[in-house]
């Protein structure tokens, strides 16, 4: 398990990082998280499940690529009381990509992806397993992905984990 996750340690594909959020501001209630980046696939092959899922979905941007991850996200509470879901989104915002040049974050991409996607209400005790779409420069070999808990739907605080897409 991944203790040390930076923007320089990556967390490798299949290699679960633990950490904690914090949700609640008045009474704050510390849930311990679990991620895991479970696979990845770019190029032809994410285009075809893309196409797949919505044949409605559109080409990469000239000189992108889409790259695809599946993620396991797991929610525990640390006591019998803690009962605040974690509310991942719609569109997971709190899943960032960046450059592996120099992390710069790349915009956001608005595609069907497949079943099952990265959505929805996490309550504790519970995982979730799921799809996120990111486009990435087609030169970057060595794309990153972030979990930011204080961005999106979250309504919680915590550190920013960095995993690799590649």
């Amino acid at each position: 398990i991944a203790q040390d996750n930076s923007s320089t340690t990556l967390a490798a594909i299949g290699l679960p990082v633990r950490s904690m959020v914090e949700l609640r501001s008045v009474y704050s209630n510390i849930y311990d998280i679990t991620i895991t980046v479970l696979e990845t696939v770019r190029g032809k092959e994410a285009i075809d499940r893309l196409k797949a899922a919505d044949p409605a979905n559109k080409m990469p941007a000239e000189g992108f690529d889409y790259v695809l991850a599946r993620v396991k996200f797991e929610f525990k509470g640390r006591a019998v009381s803690d009962k605040i879901p974690f509310d991942l989104g719609n569109a997971p915002l709190q899943w960032i990509a960046l450059s592996g040049n120099d992390l710069t974050e790349y915009g956001r991409v608005s595609l069907t992806v497949p079943k099952p996607t990265l959505t929805g209400i996490v309550g504790p005790g519970q995982s979730v397993e799921g799809w996120v779409v990111f486009a990435v420069d087609a030169k970057d070999s060595k794309p990153v992905m972030v979990f930011d808990p204080d961005t999106g739907g979250a309504t919680g605080r915590g550190r920013t984990l960095f995993f690799k897409l590649y």
